[in-house]
């Protein structure tokens, strides 16, 4: 036996009884009981959304179903933006070392920086070395290419 079907095929709630058939969101045969009845009403006045869909259940209800008969699965869900103390070492360790090789990159270019102006001194016989000049910066293009 199969549930009655009205105005134009709509499946309501109200006309659903208990030994009835009707199909899942997978077209699975499903028997109606008083337990999936009572489940339909209260997903219905929870949700504000219709248990079937169509001639079918909907997958929110089945969604809903399966955690209110399965609540300890709904319980195992991580909160977004936790991370486990192990992680958070780690991260910390990537970003110190991180830290230290770009504080290391940047000694090294002020060391070649200071070395070249030496060069660039005792090349041209100056006292005094404006990097900005572009006399300078040939210079330490062509120092960069020796070096």
């Amino acid at each position: 036996m199969t549930a009655k079907k009205v105005n134009n095929d709509k499946l309501l709630l109200e006309n659903l009884k208990v030994g009835d058939k009707i199909l899942d969101l997978h077209n699975e045969e499903v028997e109606i009981t008083e337990d999936l009845i009572e489940q339909m009403k209260a997903f219905e006045k929870d949700t504000k959304q219709n248990a079937i869909w169509k001639g079918k259940m909907t997958g929110k209800f089945l969604y809903f179903k399966y955690y209110e008969e399965h609540p300890a699965e709904k319980n195992k869900k991580k909160k977004p933006g936790r991370k486990s103390k192990a992680k958070e070492e780690i991260e910390e360790v990537i970003e110190e070392s991180l830290e230290q090789e770009i504080e290391a990159e940047v000694q090294n270019e002020e060391d070649m920086l200071l070395d070249a102006m030496e060069d660039y001194k005792s090349t041209y016989n100056v006292k005094n070395v404006n990097i900005k000049s572009q006399k300078f910066k040939r210079f330490l293009y062509k120092w960069k290419q020796e070096n």
